[in-house]
């Protein structure tokens, strides 16, 4: 987009003009690349499939190099990454992750540009964290990090002691990614043989001051807890799949999708308190408005209002130990038999790790388990520090059961290794 070229044009500028700004002796300097932070890493990633055909789920290298210059109360940042995929062709390419200016002044502070925006407690799971869509290129094997896809937002900030306001205006809708064409994540929809199917593009929200998205946040730190309330006018990030039916001449049903983002507005609540060796933490996310996909295929989405919620244990006992646990639900409002989400659906996590050789070697085990499909996501991981700039890992991801939530991905349980350079 233009206004994005120009951003990032006016942000090489500024990073190459503010060592000159802040004094006279800035501007003996030989070169404003001295006053530029570079930093980044380069990831190589390989699996392999357990079941047959054992062929590779995950093959890719992927980098990041991020630039950022800081001078007086200003402070911009670009990064950018890089990847070649074998597996998914469409990820190969490099793009722009986030470029940002922000200023800060004394109880306030303003950020403008792309940017990963990051709300919640939850360790692993989205309830309030929905202001960065979600990217499910490889469903939920990726960390948190690398799921959130940043935003084109102005975010604005005042700073108390104890109270904090957070308002957030994205300008330019930005939608989650799904998994597609040639990805193994991409499932496919159990279509009858005399059922015809024709899908139209996605009907996104125009860029448009009435089509904005803005959020607040108001979160309160005192002694022994925190809390967060926040309230998010946005768009779906997932499009609603309404369906047109009718019929041919050779006596087929013919469906049209008409895929359509739809206005909803969430409110949000978040505590954390600790308690001894514990943390208890606690969130909800109540949907105005939010569609919700039908049983049968000819069927059409369901206007619902929806609460999802989440209450979480931390426990750290010492030596090396952490066990987080956490049980998810969501209900839906006035349900009906119709829809594929159930009325109460509940979820538990469990995130057990430990460090071994004097904190070099990691290993951890994060379960999701779904309560009422009996499906579960186990994901098995160990990360060696050779250095403090070179990491490896190893680890297996395990989807099991017979329901549509972890279940349905049980072919593609796999094995995989990484290596991770940082500079």
């Amino acid at each position: 987009m233009n206004w994005q070229k120009k951003l990032l044009q006016t942000l090489v500028v500024a990073v190459g003009y503010l060592p000159f700004a802040g004094s006279a002796a800035a501007a003996d300097e030989s070169s404003w690349m001295e006053w530029v932070e570079v930093d980044g890493w380069v990831e190589g990633a390989r699996s392999v499939r357990i079941r047959s055909p054992h062929d590779a789920l995950m093959s890719r290298v992927w980098g990041r190099l991020k630039l950022s210059a800081e001078v007086d109360d200003v402070y911009a940042h670009l990064s950018v990454d890089a990847q070649k995929n074998w597996r998914v062709e469409d990820e190969t390419g490099i793009d722009l992750h986030e470029i940002w200016a922000e200023y800060t002044a004394e109880g306030w502070d303003v950020r403008v540009g792309r940017q990963v925006i990051i709300w919640g407690k939850a360790d692993g799971v989205q309830i309030t964290d929905i202001v960065s869509p979600p990217d499910y290129t490889e469903f939920i094997t990726r960390d948190l990090e690398e799921i959130r896809l940043p935003v084109d937002a102005v975010k604005f900030r005042l700073l108390g002691d104890e109270v904090d306001m957070e308002l957030i205006w994205i300008p330019v809708f930005r939608s989650a990614v799904q998994p597609s064409a040639d990805n193994p994540w991409a499932l496919e929809q159990d279509i009858p043989n005399d059922v015809r199917v024709m899908v139209s593009p996605v009907d996104e929200p125009e860029t448009s001051l009435e089509n904005s998205e803005i959020a607040l946040r108001v979160s309160a730190f005192w002694s022994g807890l925190d809390v967060a309330v926040s309230v998010f006018h946005t768009w779906d990030d997932n499009p609603a799949m309404h369906r047109t039916i009718t019929g041919n001449d050779e006596g087929e049903v013919e469906i049209h999708f008409s895929p359509e983002h739809h206005r909803m507005t969430v409110f949000g609540l978040e505590f954390s308190r600790p308690l001894s060796d514990f943390v208890f933490r606690g969130e909800a996310a109540y949907y105005l408005g939010r569609f919700f996909e039908p049983r049968s295929i000819t069927g059409n989405p369901f206007e619902k209002n929806a609460l999802q919620w989440l209450g979480g244990v931390d426990w750290t006992p010492g030596n090396d130990w952490s066990m987080i646990t956490q049980l998810t639900g969501t209900a839906v409002v006035d349900h009906e038999s119709e829809m594929a989400a159930e009325k109460h659906a509940m979820s538990a996590t469990l995130h057990v790790s430990k460090k071994l050789m004097r904190q070099t070697l990691t290993l951890s085990n994060m379960l999701y388990y779904d309560i009422g499909e009996q499906d579960f996501f186990d994901q098995i991981k160990a990360e060696y520090a050779v250095r403090d700039d070179l990491h490896l890992f190893a680890g297996v991801d395990v989807f099991g059961g017979g329901g549509n939530s972890f279940g349905r991905y049980r072919d593609n349980s796999q094995i995989w290794v990484k290596a991770k350079y940082s500079f």
